[in-house]
């Protein structure tokens, strides 16, 4: 019966070690010039944000304007933000933002609380690369 007690008071010993093997590190965030959470930030500000809680549709089109991620143009953004945002998303995204990853796209746009806000990030993206609202056309 000591033997057992013995036994069962006895640390457990472990042969196994952690090593630390030399890995790739991991990829590097995506730098945005808006903030996820500035909903309201330039470009676009409070417009920008009642539109995409209102009519998220349109901001859609306006990204498929310049990204075509799917045929059509502005009615084919539309569309496709209509039927699947998050699919849309994860299209559009990487050819906004190539550093971002399709897991944070694909998340960020099926989460109701950062759906709206990430489809603003994207667009304001868009409007600061290209230099001008997607929606604008140049008079001749």
């Amino acid at each position: 019966a000591q033997a057992i007690l013995a036994q069962v008071q006895a640390p457990a010993k472990c042969s196994f070690q952690f090593t630390r093997r030399a890995s790739t590190p991991p990829p590097a965030m995506a730098k945005w010039s808006t903030g996820l959470c500035e909903c309201c930030a330039n470009p676009g500000g409070v417009g920008l944000c009642i539109r995409t809680s209102c009519c998220p549709c349109t901001v859609t089109g306006d990204i498929n304007s310049k990204t075509q991620t799917c045929p059509c143009g502005f009615v084919g953004g539309c569309t496709c933000g209509i039927c699947c945002l998050p699919c849309f998303m994860l299209g559009a995204t990487p050819k906004v933002m190539p550093d971002e990853t399709g897991l944070r796209a694909l998340c960020c746009s099926c989460m109701p609380c950062t759906s709206c806000c990430y489809l603003e990030q994207v667009y304001r993206e868009i409007v600061i690369i290209k230099g001008s609202s997607p929606s604008q056309m140049e008079m001749k």
